[in-house]
């Protein structure tokens, strides 16, 4: 039956049988996120020679908020550094903080059980990176994107400890 054709009170069957994931992808949805996360705060910086360090990484998009469809769910992954002090900082170091990730993104995908598809950038100095991450075991994708970003109200400095 089309949407079209749906009764109202048939509304939220329709939206579980049609359009949301099942509940396999989603735990997969979740797995992946969680590795890409785990992977910004414990690996990396740690060979870059810089003393950069993750702070928090805020987790958002239609994976975060439970809204993800069948075949587009994405999740967007702010990263608060402490190399940032300001904005300017932000703005004048964004593009090599891209760049080390994507490099340890290309490491890091070789020793996980998810493909990853770094999206090329085409701006020079860009403020997000983008990839998918394909499961091996089912043959749906998440897109995901990495914003570095400054903590401007001081928030993420307060748990610094926590991901030292």
């Amino acid at each position: 039956m089309a949407l079209y054709e749906t009764p109202a009170r048939l509304l939220d069957t329709f939206i579980m049988n049609n359009l949301q994931p099942d509940e396999r992808f989603l735990s997969q949805v979740r797995t992946a996120v969680n590795i890409i996360c785990d992977f910004l705060k414990t690996n990396c910086f740690k060979n870059s020679g810089s003393k950069t360090k993750v702070i928090k990484v805020v987790k958002g998009g239609s994976s975060a908020k439970g809204t993800a469809l069948k075949n587009g769910s994405d999740a967007d992954l702010v990263v608060f550094l402490n190399c940032f002090n300001n904005y300017k900082d932000q703005n004048a170091n964004r593009k090599e903080i891209l760049n080390e990730v994507t490099a340890m993104l290309k490491k890091c995908q070789e020793e996980k059980r998810f493909d990853v598809d770094i999206v090329p950038n085409k701006w020079p100095n860009p403020r997000v990176l983008s990839f998918s991450i394909k499961s091996k075991e089912l043959y749906e994708s998440i897109e995901m994107d990495v914003l570095p970003a400054f903590d401007a109200l001081g928030t993420a400095k307060i748990k610094e400890g926590l991901w030292g």
